[in-house]
């Protein structure tokens, strides 16, 4: 597994030939759903809007692109909206649950099932449930290395709030490229076995 800083310096350098891009994408799967007059829309279309942006990275990072492709965003609607939907739906509802007992266990189990989007926008046929659960297979003594990489941002989320939130605006495509590439180097080569060990 990678260290945090070797993710890091892997987005960076992928975003270097695609950031303005990636920015827009990052934009439209951030404020759609908030901009939504109806709250429900706004629900309904935020799973499938981030399968879509993990397609859409994806296609970056492995395809090695410039990340003109944006409208690879949309993807998640026409390959699983239904999954990705119920998908955010149950983890939501879930971790909803778990940070009832205690903050702890709902950021625990938030992490355990932060690959879901990514899993789904790997095999567009899974079921939500499968999803989830892969998610947290795959998250199994891996949930601190991504908690450690989350807590590195906080320097730069700081400063976004600092800005009044416009700084958040432009820290999010480095965010989102290297939370894609802390799955893709979890999950391995396609077909590798026991990726998730």
């Amino acid at each position: 597994m990678l260290s945090n800083r070797e993710l890091k310096r892997n987005a960076w350098d992928q975003l270097r030939k695609s950031y303005w891009m990636v920015l827009v994408v990052t934009l439209i799967v951030t404020a759609l759903p908030a901009a939504s007059s109806i709250a429900a829309v706004g629900f309904v279309i935020a799973g499938p809007l981030l399968v879509g942006q993990a397609i859409y990275l994806f296609d970056m990072i492995e395809n090695q692109t410039d990340g003109k492709k944006i409208e690879l965003v949309i993807e998640g609607f026409k390959r699983s909206f239904i999954n990705s939907f119920v998908a955010t739906l149950l983890v939501g509802l879930f971790t909803f649950l778990w940070s009832l007992l205690l903050i702890i266990p709902g950021i625990v189990k938030s992490l355990a099932y932060s690959m879901t989007s990514y899993i789904i926008a790997d095999e567009p046929g899974i079921d939500a449930f499968d999803a989830i659960k892969k998610s947290q297979e795959m998250m199994r003594g891996h949930k601190m290395e991504l908690f450690m990489l989350i807590l590195s941002f906080i320097g730069w989320f700081l400063l976004g709030v600092l800005t009044f939130g416009v700084g958040m605006f432009f820290v999010m495509p480095y965010y989102q490229t290297t939370l894609a590439n802390f799955y893709l180097e979890l999950r391995g080569k396609k077909g590798t076995q026991n990726a998730f060990e």
